[in-house]
Order: C-alpha cells, then sequence, then structure tokens
C-alpha cells in the first residue's frame, strides 16, 4: 500500500506516535542528531550548513504533513519551542504503515 509519505515524513509521524508531542528541536536531535542545546548555542557547536539543511528539511515535511491534515501545530508554547502533535487522521495513518509487513 502506498501511502505518498516521505520517509522522513513517515519517521516524524512514527515518533510523534510514540511521543504525543515533539518539539522541533527534539525533532532535529532525533532525526538528524543534532544535539539538543537551548536556542542561540547551537551556532556555536553545529555547522550552519548542516543546521540549515536539516531545519529546512524538516520544515518543509512539516508543512506538508500539515498540509494533508495529518499533524497539528503547537506555536504559542513559548517563542523559542514550538511542536507538532497528530491529529486523528495522522494517528490512523502511520498505525497502518507501522502495522504493514516489511515487503510491502
Amino acid at each position: 500500500m502506498t501511502h505518498r509519505l516521505s520517509i522522513l515524513q513517515q519517521n516524524i509521524l512514527a515518533l510523534c506516535f510514540e511521543q504525543k508531542f515533539m518539539s522541533c528541536k527534539e525533532l532535529l536531535s532525533e532525526l538528524w542528531g543534532l544535539p539538543l542545546q537551548e536556542q542561540g548555542t547551537q551556532k556555536a557547536t553545529i555547522d550552519r550548513g548542516i543546521y540549515a539543511s536539516a531545519h529546512a528539511s524538516l520544515s518543509r515535511s512539516l508543512t506538508r504533513l500539515w498540509s494533508k491534515n495529518l499533524i497539528v501545530y503547537w506555536k504559542t508554547i513559548n517563542p523559542s519551542k514550538t511542536g507538532i502533535t497528530l491529529t486523528p487522521e495522522g494517528q490512523t495513518l502511520i498505525r497502518a504503515i507501522l502495522e504493514e509487513p516489511e515487503d510491502a
């Protein structure tokens, strides 16, 4: 079965399914191995190109998931913390993906 989601989008949904809420910083850490640091200190320890590329990929993927009504953005937690949760549609889709046999 095809879900028309990239592997990155599927991984984002799976992480959010497991954790219920994921901040963008946590997603960057889990998906790209970037260290969880306070805002403003990341630039000193992370290559700017790597961070910019990862952030852009995450942003595009989240926008696409949001446009398909699979996630909800939570931007008002505080100025430096944006996070996401799954919609009921997102939960249903990731359950179906996770239950598929590996060779499907």
